[in-house]
């Protein structure tokens, strides 16, 4: 799999991905919506530059060895507390459980260890996503609990399942 940031070339293939995934990522991630076009896909883009140029966030495609976005994965890293980041995911409809998502998952926490002050990579899902929270356990997370409201979605504050990995020693 080839890890690189989203490029404005990519924005057809980008959005044509979310609107033929929306039966697995609209319940979930509050960004992807009807109608998500190429401009939506271009502003994504561009936010996700400038946080990397601010040190706030590492937002990368996942593409298949033959040029096809698979998905799109990424740390935030948190403004607070600099020991502690988040990783997301989405992987599109037509690719999914293939292994993909953990594969990203593994790459972007062994990316985050690369930091040395890094010491706790967090993953958070909705927690009816079962999806979502397969891939945290079987890349290796420990299960924290639910809390509430960590994660909005567009009826309100939800459940959300925390899993942490913590710096091997």
């Amino acid at each position: 799999m080839i890890y690189r940031p989203f490029a404005d070339s990519d924005a057809r293939e980008f959005a044509n991905a979310v609107t033929t995934s929306l039966d697995t990522l609209k319940p979930w991630l509050l960004w992807a919506h009807e109608g998500f076009s190429e401009e939506d896909a271009r502003k994504w883009f561009a936010a996700t530059h400038l946080l990397r140029d601010k040190g706030a966030a590492n937002e990368l495609g996942l593409f298949a060895e033959d040029g096809r976005l698979l998905g799109g994965a990424g740390l935030r890293y948190s403004s607070i507390d600099h020991n502690h980041c988040s990783v997301g995911y989405w992987v599109r409809s037509s690719e999914q459980r293939q292994g993909i998502a953990t594969q990203a998952v593994q790459y972007l926490v062994d990316l985050a260890w690369q930091s040395p002050e890094r010491d706790t990579v967090e993953i958070l899902a909705v927690a009816e996503n079962a999806a979502s929270r397969r891939v945290a356990a079987k890349c290796g997370a420990d299960f924290i609990g639910i809390q509430h409201g960590l994660i909005v979605s567009d009826s309100g504050p939800v459940n959300t399942a925390v899993y942490h990995f913590r710096r091997p020693q």
